[in-house]
């Protein structure tokens, strides 16, 4: 199919929506999207961005960009959460040699203005806000909020787990509470603890608990995030806000330096929600529709893959549009290169839950659980891969 001549329509403004918004731009199409949104701002907190995510950026020219803004750990360690000790630990310092991109940690926000302002740079008019789609079929027709129906050559969601793009392509399957739940906090840098000021990242473990800290703005914030076990929590907002008591409660138990941090959050930024997927899809398009991100395989954040795996979704996509000769060629190329890959990291991620949060952190000891580095993830380069 020669470039531009499809007629391209993306749900969702995401960092998987705009990373496959700039892939498209890049091989010579003019997307547009469609975010609920009024206004684009700092949403989010702390991202990991491991070297399969960052060769995603580097094929839409933002790799430069993202190293400026970001900050590269040069270690990462597991620690026991009531004693302290280092149980195990990553070198990252050779990252760009072994997997031909760094491994790099910065703010959410700050990733998905870079984003922004590439697909905004070629076109002012690419994205529209405050619209979100109320319905959608197979052949491309989609309802929006403001009362418009549209018809694209394809229909792209990467409008998140309660994607309505998913249910008109694979029927209803709400999303499930998993039982986990997330405590998130950006700590200024100038009122964090010394434990805050340490080189790298750090993650503490106890059984059915975790809790992550690393840098981000170059210091100028400390990102925080818990993870508990809370069968009983299903809100699932991002934006819901619990008092500092319920964060310390559910880290009952851990070291100084956790309670540190915790006591040195801001009071009014602390956020839980509970964590939610949905089954695995045999494919990851239907018709016209093919989906990305949470859309497709909302995954619980225990291998720090799942804007990682948007990312490379966004690419391949756009790849094999460019690439196939007609819409249902590419489509059948996207989910026979993506729903292996995909899959895997979904199942293990909701296994590195229990390998996290042992039992016994003890046995972490010297013997880092399966990961991200164990199943070899990183070498995958998205812009590359055969489709």
């Amino acid at each position: 199919m020669a470039a531009r001549s499809l007629d391209i329509a993306i749900i969702g403004a995401g960092l998987g929506g705009l990373a496959c918004a700039r892939a498209l731009q890049v091989l010579g199409y003019a997307p547009k999207l469609y975010e609920q949104a009024p206004v684009l701002g700092e949403v989010g907190a702390g991202v990991t961005m491991t070297p399969n995510a960052v060769k995603a950026l580097r094929f839409c020219g933002l790799e430069a960009a993202l190293l400026a803004a970001a900050d590269e750990p040069p270690l990462q360690e597991t620690r026991h959460y009531a004693t302290d000790e280092t149980l195990f630990g990553f070198d990252r310092s050779g990252t760009p040699a072994l997997y031909g991109a760094p491994y790099v940690m910065l703010h959410r926000a700050d990733l998905h203005a870079l984003l922004v302002d590439a697909v905004r740079g070629h076109d002012p008019d690419a994205i529209r806000l405050g619209v979100r789609a109320t319905g959608a079929a197979r052949d491309g027709a989609v309802r929006l909020s403001d009362g418009r129906q549209i018809t694209a050559d394809v229909l792209i969601g990467a409008d998140g787990v309660r994607s309505p793009l998913r249910e008109a392509a694979f029927g209803p399957d709400a999303p499930r509470f998993t039982g986990h739940m997330a405590f998130r906090a950006m700590i200024p840098g100038a009122a964090a603890p010394p434990e805050a000021r340490r080189p790298g990242s750090a993650v503490w473990t106890a059984p059915g608990r975790s809790f992550v800290r690393y840098r981000v703005r170059h210091g100028a914030l400390v990102n925080c995030v818990g993870l508990a076990r809370a069968p009983d929590w299903t809100v699932e907002s991002w934006s819901n806000r619990v008092e500092r008591s319920a964060f310390a409660a559910a880290f009952a138990g851990f070291c100084a330096p956790v309670q540190e941090l915790i006591a040195a959050a801001p009071a009014d930024g602390i956020a839980a929600w509970g964590l939610f997927v949905r089954p695995a899809l045999p494919a990851f398009h239907a018709g016209r529709i093919a989906l990305l991100g949470d859309a497709a395989h909302p995954m619980l954040p225990f291998m720090g893959q799942g804007a990682a795996m948007a990312l490379e979704d966004g690419i391949v996509l756009a790849r094999c549009l460019a690439a196939a000769g007609n819409v249902e060629e590419a489509l059948t190329r996207y989910s026979a290169a993506r729903v292996p890959r995909a899959t895997l990291v979904q199942t293990e991620s909701a296994l590195g839950a229990d390998r996290i949060q042992a039992l016994d952190p003890e046995k972490l000891r010297g013997n880092p659980p399966k990961g991200e580095d164990a199943l070899g993830l990183f070498h995958y380069d998205p812009s590359a891969e055969p489709i």
